[in-house]
């Protein structure tokens, strides 16, 4: 689907109109463990955020905060998104920070691709609108830490890390879970998977919030697993890991619609194209350190499969609904909402794995026996509007899964299935469970890796 914006608007009476974005200064104490990032909007409004890092006090050779000041300053541009996103203004001043060109082109990418849907919720279009300013003297001071065998896994509660958590359990390859915040399901997800932990606290500035809540902002998504990409490297150097293993799949290399030209993909910053310019970014600065996903190659079925298989201890505390992870606590939910398309997603691609009873009574509703669900279901199987805009797998996964449920006894008279099973007719795979060679996993890791896919 293609929609085409031709203004970028701002409604004057609703929206604060400012000039200038400053990016103004960084700070990180190696004796509390905290970051602070600050910037400013003209002369009106300046935005402190803090990133504090446990097991404080650090002792830092000159070679790691060589690499940290770095990397910080780096962190610096990709976090002050989510404060720029608020006002839009046509100037970006760097008052500390200098960009080498290839930086200045990472990161006129990262925020225009990263607010592609932020645009088009709020009927913008920032192609051409956006311009970081470069300094063709800047470079950076690679640095060799020889950083030991040793792995970083993010957890966020939902099945795609606990699927990554078992397989490299299965390998030779030590490693620890880290967290940003402590919701519920992430903490139970830990504890299950028995590694050692660390938990981050990202805090937002509260103004931010308030600005946000009065509606005289722009507000909308961001790329947040972008954002903590920059966190998770600077934690690989704090914590002596050669390695953050991320848990994005294929289908996030898919885009839900075009605005002009540009694909618009809500799961931009866990795509593949962003993970191979964060790849050259942090070769510039500590070579011997990857940022990878391990389940790149795999479908979102595949993955299904998987957890269905290696996961069973996860499957009373793991949750995909986006509701559990708030940031506002007072509006969390505990698991899942069985109301969105999160929820309707990794519902239906889990049943053709699962026994039907054991998976309605971890999402506590079956959404597919459900009147009001059947619309949500027809924009994941491709028969109305575009692809959520949500962390959701492709059509022909979707179809493929509700095909399947479709021919299964025990299945196919729930009120969904039966109202669309009309439009669904195939049952051929294609290559859902052949994993592709489009990834970026380190060759000292891959045939590991594949011989535990085929588990």
């Amino acid at each position: 689907m293609r929609i085409q914006y031709t203004l970028f608007q701002i409604v004057k009476g609703k929206k604060i109109l400012c000039k200038a974005f400053y990016y103004k200064n960084v700070d990180f104490s190696e004796e509390t463990g905290i970051l602070t990032l600050t910037y400013a909007v003209d002369d009106t409004e300046q935005f402190s955020e803090h990133i504090i890092f446990p097991e404080a006090p650090f002792k830092l050779s000159p070679t790691k905060r060589q690499a940290l000041n770095q990397i910080f300053h780096l962190l610096h541009i990709a976090a002050g998104i989510s404060y720029y996103k608020a006002f839009l203004p046509p100037k970006l001043i760097l008052e500390q920070d200098k960009l080498t060109p290839a930086e200045t082109d990472f990161f006129n990418r990262f925020y225009l691709n990263g607010l592609g849907e932020f645009a088009v919720r709020n009927n913008l279009n920032l192609q051409n609108k956006i311009n970081f300013p470069t300094d063709n003297t800047c470079h950076r001071n690679a640095v060799n830490l020889c950083l030991p065998y040793n792995a970083l896994i993010p957890v966020g509660g939902g099945k795609d890390s606990c699927v990554t958590i078992e397989l490299i359990k299965q390998m030779d390859l030590p490693a620890a879970a880290i967290s940003i915040g402590e919701p519920r399901p992430i903490q139970d997800c830990i504890k299950k998977s028995g590694l050692p932990s660390f938990a981050l606290t990202r805090r937002i500035d509260p103004r931010l919030i308030e600005l946000n809540a009065s509606g005289t902002v722009y507000n909308g998504h961001v790329p947040i697993t972008g954002i903590l990409a920059f966190i998770l490297w600077a934690c690989a150097i704090l914590y002596d890991k050669k390695y953050v293993i991320m848990s994005c799949e294929r289908s996030a290399n898919v885009g839900n619609l075009m605005q002009g030209e540009l694909q618009i993909n809500h799961q931009y910053s866990k795509s593949l194209s962003f993970e191979r310019d964060f790849l050259k970014i942090t070769q510039t600065i500590t070579p011997d350190f990857r940022y990878f996903s391990l389940l790149r190659p795999l479908s979102e079925a595949h993955i299904a499969r998987l957890f269905s298989t290696l996961c069973h201890s996860y499957f009373p505390v793991f949750t995909s609904c986006n509701k559990a992870f708030k940031l506002d606590e007072k509006k969390r939910l505990d698991r899942w909402c069985g109301d969105c398309d999160k929820c309707r997603f990794v519902f239906l691609i889990l049943a053709p794995f699962m026994d039907r009873e054991s998976l309605i009574r971890i999402v506590g509703t079956n959404p597919l026996n459900d009147t009001n669900q059947i619309e949500g279901y027809r924009e994941l199987l491709g028969l109305s509007g575009h692809k959520p805009f949500e962390c959701v797998g492709e059509f022909n996964e979707s179809r493929w899964a509700f095909y399947q449920l479709s021919q299964r006894p025990e299945w196919q008279d729930d009120i969904v299935i039966q109202s669309l099973k009309s439009h669904i007719h195939s049952s051929d795979d294609g290559m859902i469970f052949t994993p592709t060679n489009n990834h970026l996993i380190p060759e000292d890791l891959i045939q590991d890796v594949l011989a535990q896919f085929r588990t």
